[in-house]
């Protein structure tokens, strides 16, 4: 059975979301048919999860996340930024299957079937249960020895699936910058990977030092742009409810807003708590009106409640 659905396990996925990337290009996720994606699930509890993966890698693991990768690089006086281009589809099946055999030690019959079960047209298919676990390990023969060269020379590693990260607590000269970084380079030469040249970055003490997205200078924080989009939604829908605006529309607008807000909260939370309670205004807001039991004004059980929205409570007094 595993033979058979891995000789089609191409065909054995639909495109589960597209987006365009900030550079033009089109990032594709896929989701797995049940068929198949039953079998990586299996492989996913049974094998993948039973693996100690090192510190180092922070992507899509148990108690892992940009903010604990974050982490790591605080307080640094110097930082770096790389990110692998195209780096699912570049993750090709020879390189899995030498995470089967050479890693995993699995005999090379197995790890043929193995491979083509986790890959997709020759690559990491990218949403599959499988494929960040996989793409931890696409390094495995060469990044650990790296990580333990970059230490003795006092330089802190990190990697959240295609995003490498590294600092230093002192500075560096020109010449340690550059070696650090034709060390990086060669790790993904040597595996068949480029480098996104655009995005790479140095980031130095002074100025927003920034590891996956989040500022790590003293502390893991958001940056001042998101949280300032995160307070112009909630004045946004404040704004809609003030106006009468009480749709469907606005209600799952709400929820989108409250888990920015939730988010918030986690890196910032006096910012979050005063959000918080404005957001609950909103909700009220948006809460039917109450219907009477008793008297003259009950409304009978049979009849269908209609959602009606409240008044603003702040007329024109609404402040960013």
């Amino acid at each position: 059975m595993l033979i058979k659905y891995s000789q089609r396990a191409d065909r054995l996925y639909r495109v589960a979301k597209q987006e365009k990337k900030a550079d033009g290009t089109l990032r594709q996720t896929f989701d797995a048919f049940p068929v198949l994606k039953s079998i990586q699930i299996r492989i996913q509890q049974r094998i993948l999860k039973r693996i100690i993966y090192p510190a180092y890698l922070q992507g899509s693991l148990r108690g892992c996340s940009p903010r604990t990768n974050a982490a790591i690089h605080v307080h640094a006086k110097i930082a770096f930024a790389e990110d692998i281009a195209n780096f699912f589809p570049s993750a090709h099946y020879g390189l899995i299957k030498r995470i089967w055999t050479g890693f995993m030690g699995f005999s090379d019959d197995v790890a043929e079937v193995l491979a083509m079960l986790t890959t997709k047209d020759g690559g990491l298919p990218q949403g599959a249960v499988t494929s960040s676990f996989l793409a931890n390990l696409v390094f495995w023969d060469y990044e650990p020895f790296l990580v333990e060269k970059l230490d003795a020379r006092g330089l802190r590693y990190s990697r959240y699936v295609d995003d490498v990260s590294v600092s230093c607590v002192q500075r560096l000269q020109v010449e340690d910058q550059s070696r650090l970084v034709s060390e990086i380079y060669g790790m993904l030469l040597h595996h068949g990977f480029k480098p996104k040249r655009s995005k790479h970055e140095v980031f130095t003490a002074g100025k927003s030092m920034r590891t996956t997205k989040l500022l790590s200078n003293k502390r893991v924080a958001l940056p001042v742009e998101q949280r300032q989009n995160i307070r112009a939604a909630v004045y946004a829908l404040e704004k809609q409810i003030a106006s009468g605006d009480c749709g469907a529309t606005v209600a799952k607008e709400l929820a989108r807003v409250a888990s920015r807000v939730g988010r918030l909260g986690s890196f910032h939370s006096k910012e979050a708590t005063a959000l918080k309670t404005r957001l609950k205004t909103v909700r009220r807001a948006l809460d039917p009106v109450p219907i009477p039991t008793k008297g003259e004004d009950a409304q009978d059980p049979k009849e269908e409640i209609v959602k009606t929205c409240l008044p603003p409570p702040w007329g024109k007094s609404i402040q960013a």
